[in-house]
């Protein structure tokens, strides 16, 4: 995995907006994170004037099973930028109005009919889990299936991408800015494998953790 420090969280949703902006004008999958920080970069990219590429396919890397205009439904919070972008015929969502087993096939066979993504954009919890992946059962499983129907640890039902799944993406972007990140960054840094998204990670080619934080003092 391979660190990469900004100045500023103001820099580094900066570059990832530009690699984001990139990426949505292009073909193919784009695998893309809930969370504070990505709603911003998401809302920023909505004030701009381009449109999504009509062959660009966006998807969450995971979801409450929760309804569709809850404040908790990762979907609701990146219609902003669907809507302004004209991108919401690109967008594959996770049915919060199935069951949780139900959502889960639906959304598996919806990705089974993709090409590997050239990007996915995870974060990293205060507790080591990232997408919607809690636990090292689930951490650790390289079995062929792309989704997980998940039990939160806040108690909702969710629907993930797996382990298999995110190690089929091309490039990983693990993005954590903040104070509030740094235990777990240079925990994630020093012993990755004890942290549920260091187990996730680990043996991927290509993971970049971009952060506001200096962790060069940390071997």
């Amino acid at each position: 995995m391979q660190f990469r420090s900004f100045p500023s969280s103001e820099e580094v949703s900066h570059h990832m907006g530009d690699l984001l902006r990139k990426h949505l004008q292009q073909e193919g999958p784009l695998m893309l994170s809930g969370g504070s920080t990505p709603y911003q970069i998401y809302n920023q990219l909505a004030q701009e004037k381009f449109d999504i590429h009509p062959d660009c396919r966006i998807f969450l890397s995971d979801e409450r099973c929760v309804p569709v205009d809850s404040e908790k439904n990762n979907a609701f919070n990146l219609k902003p930028m669907l809507n302004a972008l004209n991108g919401n015929a690109q967008f594959i969502a996770v049915d919060t109005s199935r069951s949780p087993t139900e959502a889960c096939i639906q959304f598996s066979n919806q990705l089974d009919t993709l090409s590997s993504p050239h990007l996915g954009l995870l974060g990293v919890g205060a507790d080591g889990h990232t997408a919607g992946i809690f636990n090292q059962t689930d951490a650790i499983a390289r079995s062929a299936e792309k989704t997980l129907h998940t039990n939160r640890p806040d108690g909702m039902d969710g629907v993930s991408v797996s382990a298999s799944f995110i190690q089929s993406c091309r490039r990983i972007i693990l993005l954590a800015t903040g104070e509030s990140k740094r235990d777990i960054l240079i925990t994630l840094k020093k012993e990755p494998t004890t942290l549920i998204a260091g187990q996730v990670l680990f043996h991927h080619p290509q993971v970049e953790i971009w952060t506001d934080l200096d962790l060069s003092s940390y071997l």
